[in-house]
């Protein structure tokens, strides 16, 4: 295999930490819209599950001003200690960062009046248990707002996946294909349900969609963060046998589709739910 498909990034390399953190136009569209969502004000305690490599926490707590604590939570070591890093680069003093699970918060109960998650309580391992924790730690009437891209991310692409495994006799990996999406983006009304269920009302559910567009396939398949954080779990959708012929597959495909319309664009379909503890 060459190109793409040999592509592999330690997420602990400080290299690699370095290069992620300037890719802000992920996470961006995400987190402005959770921060407009935010009702601010003074000595708020506030919690970002999944805070990552320190966006939008750090920018909450400048908001929030310095009468407010502010804590970060997240399993990626190395994603902590950059985030710790820039908080000592902004003097920021008024935030705590910290490694863990959003399954086990490590916090007593009612603590927070405020909780927020850019587009990573999606990735947890125990959706339904990271709710009820949440609920756990934060007080009666508290903000809760979190955002998520939905299942209809990257809509093109699946679509000429799922075409290609039939023309390839693959069409059995379709369910794993299905798999992926479903683990990773859950349906809007099944997360309502969940954050309904975990003892939380929720306020507003406000749609949002943002773009990438591409000059075809090959730029697409070879960016910088398509290879990080989306192509290995889409290659390990059809055993390793067969991965070269199925991207070499896509990718072909992808090109033909950009061709015929000038462009490829990828849409991003995302959510921002406003809830409060019931």
């Amino acid at each position: 295999m060459k190109g793409y498909l040999e592509s592999h990034y330690d997420l602990e390399s400080s290299d690699v930490v370095s290069a992620i953190d300037e890719l802000s136009l992920w996470s961006a569209p995400f987190g402005l819209r959770l921060l407009e969502r935010v009702r601010y004000g003074k000595a708020i305690k506030a919690l970002d599950v999944g805070s990552g490599l320190g966006f939008p926490l750090l920018e909450l707590a400048m908001r929030l001003g310095k009468g407010s604590e502010v804590f970060g939570i997240d399993p990626w070591v190395a994603g902590v200690a950059r985030a710790s890093q820039k908080l000592k680069t902004y003097g920021i003093t008024n935030v705590q960062v910290m490694n863990g699970r959003a399954e086990q918060l490590p916090f007593t109960s009612g603590f927070f009046d405020l909780v927020v998650s850019n587009n990573g309580i999606n990735n947890v391992a125990d959706l339904p248990q990271t709710l009820v924790e949440i609920a756990r730690v934060v007080k009666t009437g508290a903000q809760f707002v979190f955002t998520f891209n939905t299942d209809k991310t990257f809509l093109p692409f699946y679509e000429v996946y799922r075409e290609t495994l039939y023309d390839l006799g693959l069409a059995q990996h379709n369910k794993a294909l299905r798999e992926h999406i479903f683990a990773k983006r859950r349906p809007v009304m099944l997360m309502e349900r969940l954050v309904k269920e975990a003892g939380f009302g929720v306020k507003s559910i406000q749609d949002d969609i943002f773009y990438y567009a591409f000059a075809d396939g090959t730029a697409m398949l070879n960016h910088f963060f398509i290879k990080l954080a989306f192509l290995e779990s889409w290659m390990n959708i059809v055993p390793s046998g067969e991965r070269e012929r199925v991207f070499r597959a896509i990718e072909e495909r992808l090109n033909k589709s950009s061709k015929e319309s000038g462009v490829l664009r990828m849409q991003v379909p995302f959510v921002t739910f406003d809830c409060w503890r019931r």
